[in-house]
């Protein structure tokens, strides 16, 4: 982490893998806007997961936004990120959830925003987690689980990401990061969890130069940052790596090193690839505005999958 001097606001930056930029020319780095207008929207009925019927007609007991191609939203234009398979934003009414169900084959990162979400397995993990916390399945050869919102009168949201991973048949596993008692579980002390800097939650077991409390089977890293009014955050990308970013509370303005800009409010994805040039780029994320948020007031709450760039990946309908 470099602190700029001379500007009103600290400015953070984080590089991955390499930390200095040797090209002396190269193409734009690419931003796709992924409005929160143009999300699947899904209310399924509550008898499919084992729910009574709705409280209160007008509310739901989910409300679940894809942005990729997912159940009952079927777009061959739209059917993944690299290797992101699935990203669903969740929000579940209080006293409801998922009952249980199977998975298999796939590395499943839940990240939990609001509430408190209560896990339990097949291979006898049962656990509730808060805000800013982690879960993990390697589906592998199989797993069933449930997935459940307890409280009486609190709404859970959580992220929900799908990762192929880089063979099927794995054995299952289950593993969690809680930001409250990470010194007490996690074989990582150190994990960022102060503000308006990058928490880098999630890599690849073979990466063996990052230390993280969550690892999974395929190359992707998962980092996530809150962050206050009047605050900027760099984030560095080698010219063969991708990234998928949520705006999941606030808003905030990507920034790349050539001007180019968008700007992300709650739910909006943005899609970030390579320019085509050669050398490292970096992405600015700056603050705008200010939201009342669990915990307090923030500016801007990003989350940002990162992984190996595949050419032609992304949605072909905007």
């Amino acid at each position: 982490m470099v602190l700029s001097p001379g500007h009103r606001h600290s400015r953070l930056f984080f590089g991955f893998y390499s930390l200095t930029n040797t090209a002396s020319s190269k193409l734009a780095m690419q931003l796709k806007h992924v409005p929160a207008s143009r999300l699947f929207v899904s209310e399924p009925d509550p008898s499919w997961f084992g729910n009574p019927p709705n409280e209160i007609p007008s509310q739901n007991w989910l409300e679940s936004r894809f942005h990729f191609s997912f159940a009952e939203y079927s777009n061959r234009l739209n059917s993944n990120f690299g290797v992101l398979r699935v990203m669903n934003d969740d929000f579940v009414q209080p006293n409801r959830g998922f009952g249980t169900h199977g998975h298999a084959n796939m590395e499943i990162i839940t990240y939990i925003v609001q509430g408190k979400l209560t896990h339990k397995d097949s291979m006898g993990t049962e656990e509730t987690l808060g805000r800013g916390s982690v879960q993990f399945m390697t589906a592998g050869r199989g797993v069933q689980h449930s997935e459940f919102n307890l409280e009486k009168d609190t709404g859970l949201r959580f992220i929900q990401t799908w990762i192929v991973p880089r063979r099927d048949g794995l054995f299952p596993q289950y593993g969690s990061f809680d930001p409250d008692h990470y010194g007490e579980k996690s074989r990582n002390r150190n994990i960022c969890t102060a503000r308006n800097q990058w928490r880098h939650l999630v890599s690849d077991t073979q990466d063996t130069s990052s230390d993280t409390p969550v690892r999974i089977e395929q190359d992707a890293n998962l980092f996530v940052a809150e962050m206050d009014a009047d605050q900027s955050l760099d984030f560095l990308f080698k010219n063969d790596r991708m990234a998928y970013v949520l705006c999941v509370e606030g808003s905030v303005n990507l920034i790349t090193d050539s001007g180019n800009k968008v700007t992300l409010h709650r739910h909006d994805g943005c899609e970030v690839k390579p320019g085509g040039g050669r050398g490292d780029m970096t992405l600015t994320f700056n603050t705008i505005g200010s939201e009342e948020v669990e915990g307090g007031d923030l500016s801007a709450h990003v989350l940002m999958f990162e992984v190996a760039h595949v050419e032609g990946s992304g949605r072909h309908d905007l």
